[in-house]
């Protein structure tokens, strides 16, 4: 019981002590997110545009995981009033991507397995499930106009919890943030290769742990 209670103090302590950093990190991570999923015209082509949900899933993944780590909730009453409804409010969102990587995904396989499907279920059968294609392509549409009205709310709801937080920077505190802000920028957007992004290769893995400065 005594190790337990020791191993959580010392969580809330990295926590407190990497607070300037966690944030930065994850106002990152969204600012990237938020660049990919608003660029001009999504890839007309299938496989392309589903590699992009999964990198909008693995930067999404990455906004959460650091909002949460990184929450002085814990410790500070006030912080959970500033952090709870960004929490809620990306979960939300990831569920939204995932949405559109799974109808993305449907008509992926319902194409690429259609010989089996139709030796399977017969052509009639398959001719219907083939048709439903068309509806998952236009309602895929139509939430990637939802995911960047909701990606613009949130915006407005990071950069909010990013002020409270800051307000409880030291001076030291703002140079790290500053920092690390620069440094996960460019090491989210040096990551954002997939199809049609300009570099060859699929989605890259969710990033790593680097060193705290």
């Amino acid at each position: 019981m005594e190790e337990s209670h020791k191993a959580r103090m010392h969580a809330q302590t990295l926590s407190e002590l990497n607070h300037c950093v966690g944030t930065a990190r994850r106002d990152a991570a969204y600012a990237c997110l938020r660049q990919l999923a608003e660029q001009s015209s999504w890839p007309q082509d299938r496989k392309e545009r589903a590699a992009v949900y999964r990198r909008c899933l693995e930067l999404a993944q990455e906004v959460l995981d650091t909002s949460v780590r990184y929450s002085l909730m814990y410790c500070n009453p006030k912080q959970s009033l500033w952090d709870k409804p960004v929490i809620h409010f990306l979960h939300m969102l990831q569920q939204l991507l995932q949405t559109l990587n799974a109808m993305a995904e449907h008509v992926g396989n319902v194409q690429s397995e259609a010989e089996v499907l139709q030796e399977h279920l017969g052509t009639e059968v398959y001719s219907v499930l083939a048709s439903t294609c068309e509806d998952f392509e236009r309602h895929e549409r139509v939430a990637e106009y939802a995911l960047r009205k909701t990606l613009s709310v949130g915006q407005m709801l990071v950069e909010k919890n990013s002020a409270k937080r800051r307000e409880l920077f030291t001076a030291d505190d703002e140079r790290r943030y500053r920092k690390t802000y620069g440094e996960y920028l460019l090491h989210f957007q040096t990551n954002q290769t997939y199809p049609g992004a300009g570099a060859s290769g699929q989605p890259t893995t969710r990033t790593q742990e680097r060193n705290e400065p």
